[in-house]
């Protein structure tokens, strides 16, 4: 499956602290730009700087460490903060080379996710709390704005209510926030359909067709993908609860069997001394050769030696009388 998300950005707050570079010494400062795309309308401002849209951290409802995160003006709205940044790029903006080649940008994001983690965390006592009750922070002080966004209206769809509309107070439920992130999964799967966004392990270029051939993807790789998306906002036990809820099977990988040994050779039942016996030398036949005459050879085999002695009677003892 290809990754869904670009790692989250987190610029310095302090945009003009030096940092020494260690390679020559030289005092670098850190950039105060970055390039963004963000939606125009998110930049409308107001006339009390107070109501400008302005960055802050929260908490992460994944990993629970600080993100940041933009509030529109009246903190109506939110977006998450996302960079995607490769090695060896910068900008060239006017006359001037920024550094930093990293692009940010902004994606909307539900505030009821930002809300759930605080909601899980008050399920324990059982009560009904008001909504500044329920938010609240020390780590992350700047999450009491997430009171006054648009979202706070469709608190109902994750948790119960009591009182009217002068005073309310929620408490966790499980079953209908389950429902309501199904909900969103189903939604999301529905617009990858459409698009026919590929979600497979294998990407493809832009120009990329596809051919009759290739295999089709179905519904159960785009809820199972979307499944995953909605997953990057809840905690992995809510994520697990969520699978079993939306009935995805789970998937187990294979395991990758390394340096296997060789099935051990099955022994035999008969004997496994040998039948013939080494230990006698085989005779083996010997080549039978003739053997070259000569012509004087010839002629003394032609000769009578009847009479004769031969050349060895010479060389022996006489006998004696």
């Amino acid at each position: 499956m290809p990754p869904r998300r670009s790692s989250r950005a987190n610029p310095s707050k302090e945009n003009t602290t030096e940092q020494k570079s260690k390679c020559n010494g030289i005092t670098e400062k850190e950039p105060d730009q970055w390039v963004m795309l963000i939606n125009s309308t998110t930049l409308q401002t107001n006339q009390d700087p107070e109501e400008n849209p302005k960055f802050y951290q929260l908490k992460h409802p994944k990993t629970e460490k600080g993100a940041l995160f933009l509030f529109s003006g009246n903190d109506t709205n939110v977006y998450e903060l996302q960079s995607f940044n490769q090695q060896f790029r910068s900008w060239i903006i006017d006359n001037k080379i920024l550094k930093d080649g990293k692009i940010l940008f902004t994606t909307p994001i539900d505030p009821l996710f930002l809300v759930l983690p605080y909601l899980q965390k008050e399920e324990k006592s059982g009560k009904f709390m008001t909504l500044d009750q329920i938010v609240a922070d020390d780590s992350f002080p700047e999450c009491r704005r997430l009171c006054n966004t648009s979202g706070m209206s469709l608190l109902k769809e994750i948790s119960d209510v009591k009182g009217d509309d002068s005073f309310k107070a929620y408490r966790f439920n499980k079953e209908k926030t389950l429902s309501w992130l199904k909900e969103k999964a189903n939604r999301l799967a529905d617009k990858m359909t459409e698009k026919d966004i590929c979600v497979s392990g294998s990407s493809h270029s832009v120009n990329f067709i596809k051919s009759k051939k290739s295999s089709v993807t179905s519904r159960e790789d785009f809820v199972r993908f979307a499944h995953g998306v909605v997953s990057d906002f809840i905690s992995e036990d809510l994520s697990i609860a969520l699978r079993d809820y939306m009935g995805i099977p789970v998937i187990i990988p294979k395991k990758e069997i390394e340096n296997e040994e060789p099935p051990a050779k099955k022994q035999k039942t008969g004997s496994s001394a040998p039948t013939d016996d080494y230990s006698k030398e085989q005779s083996k036949p010997k080549a039978q050769t003739e053997k070259k005459v000569s012509t004087a050879q010839k002629k003394l085999s032609q000769v009578d030696k009847s009479g004769m002695k031969s050349l060895s009677s010479f060389f022996s003892p006489k006998p004696k009388k």
